[in-house]
């Protein structure tokens, strides 16, 4: 979230949201593994015709959406993404994950199962979206200097990672090794976010 100090800041940030001028960076767990390390979606998003409350990607008609995606990590059954949008529509990275077979981990309005499995046993209910605005970069309203703001990733999702690499665990060699291989992935994927 933005917030300008004068009418003039607030003019000039709404058009660089309106130009498409402001770079939105977030992360997301999604279920499945993604196929390739980056893509984009560009599927037109709509407002879902039987369920109201929520948006959809998968029918022909809609407004124009552009999600570009890459892998940060492989987690098990789930992969750990950045998705920068290009385009602003309501519920667009859930709307996009979900149109192509991954929603977002805790996403139940979008078709996520209620539980994770990592390994044998399921991940405890996160009860939210895993879903993350990590980054937010645009132009200074009076300087023009690029200006980027970073949040770090909040205690709890951080936790959640951790909970997932616990239930990898058990106490033979292969497992340990997943689970600190695990471990390192989680923590070397969100160096930059924490």
């Amino acid at each position: 979230m933005l917030v300008a100090r004068n009418d003039a800041a607030h003019e000039n940030l709404a058009e660089q949201f309106r130009s498409r001028n402001v770079r939105k960076i977030y992360l997301a767990l999604v279920h499945g593994k993604m196929p390739r390390d980056s893509g984009t979606v560009t599927l037109p998003i709509s407002r879902d015709p039987r369920r109201r409350t929520r948006m959809t990607a998968r029918g022909r008609t809609g407004r124009h959406a552009r999600t570009d995606w890459r892998v940060i990590a492989r987690l098990d059954r789930c992969t750990l993404v950045e998705a920068v949008l290009h385009t602003g529509r309501t519920h667009q990275i859930r709307a996009h994950f979900a149109a192509i077979g991954h929603p977002v981990v805790g996403d139940t309005l979008y078709g996520a199962p209620r539980n994770l499995r990592a390994g044998t046993r399921n991940v405890p209910l996160l009860e939210r979206n895993f879903l993350h605005a990590a980054r937010i970069g645009f132009s200074h309203p009076s300087t023009g200097a690029w200006v980027e703001v970073r949040a770090p990733l909040p205690k709890d999702l951080r936790v959640y990672f951790e909970q997932i690499a616990d239930c990898l665990g058990r106490r033979d060699a292969e497992r340990v090794r997943t689970v600190l291989t695990a471990r390192q992935n989680i923590d070397a994927a969100l160096a930059p976010y924490l």
